[in-house]
């Protein structure tokens, strides 16, 4: 049975449930638990992500991004909150139940830092998973597990590589790329070689939000991280060929983005049914 370690937010039930789905399917030896969101939990916290964002993008991209985001907190959030939770986690343990995983674990907001690089290569671990995050991984903390370090990307790659990859599939009405990637990390964000991959099913367009849809995808993609589990422990896994297929990265939505996705959902809803 393959050593893991799983990288993710400790505080989100979503990840607490992926801990508990791997440690029934390899041998957990332990998480890094590093919350990706860290940034918006304090007012400077959010000033200094903002600071970075107008020198990379400019004051009409970033003011379209702070208006997006104050709407999907304020009207949009609790809603995704609540369907991941009553209609993937809670059904997950009513139908395996047991607890919370409580193995060896360390908290960090650098995943690259030296405590996290000592506390995996003492972990021995085949393969590490990473779900929820941003980090970059540096090559030296990607070449400690054997197999190399593994993401649950929330989108089809490599045609929406970056974030909310599920809100622009829909916002460009490319329902066939909804779904999920596993890939093993490399040098290039989300550039590396694919070993899972498919779409998140029972969607529905004009209801289900994107922070549902995103994570809707990974749980969909459990049946297949399971068969990729007994390639890699067996040696008989091979990455899927993408080699045919444009690339795309995609940044953080602005508020005209949202506007644009539910208006053109209506006019594909209103001509198709």
């Amino acid at each position: 049975m393959l050593r893991t370690v799983l990288i993710g937010p400790k505080h989100f039930s979503f990840v607490q449930m992926l801990a508990h789905w791997l440690a029934s399917r390899s041998k957990l030896t332990g998480a890094v638990w590093t919350d990706a969101t860290a940034w918006n939990t304090s007012w400077t916290g959010r000033a200094k992500f903002t600071m970075r964002r107008l020198k990379r993008h400019g004051l009409i991209k970033v003011t379209d991004e702070v208006l997006f985001f104050l709407y999907y907190r304020s009207f949009l959030l609790r809603r995704d909150n609540r369907d991941v939770k009553k209609r993937i986690v809670e059904p997950y343990w009513a139908t395996h139940g047991g607890n919370y995983w409580t193995g060896d674990s360390i908290a960090t907001d650098n995943v690259n830092s030296p405590a996290v690089l000592e506390f995996l290569t003492s972990l021995r671990a085949d393969i590490v998973f990473t779900v929820c995050i941003l980090n970059y991984f540096e090559e030296e903390i990607r070449a400690i597990p054997k197999l190399g370090v593994f993401l649950w990307h929330e989108g089809i790659t490599p045609e929406y590589k970056g974030v909310y990859s599920a809100f622009w599939a829909i916002h460009n009405r490319d329902f066939g790329k909804v779904g999920y990637t596993l890939l093993k990390m490399n040098d290039v964000i989300d550039g590396g070689e694919v070993f899972a991959q498919g779409p998140a099913v029972d969607i529905d367009y004009r209801r289900d939000g994107q922070g549902y849809i995103a994570h809707k995808a990974i749980y969909d993609s459990l049946p297949d991280v399971e068969r990729l589990l007994l390639e890699l422990e067996h040696g008989t896994a091979q990455p899927l060929d993408r080699s045919d297929r444009n690339p795309m990265y995609y940044t953080y939505p602005g508020l005209t983005d949202l506007i644009r996705q539910r208006f053109r959902l209506w006019m594909y809803f209103a001509a198709h049914f």
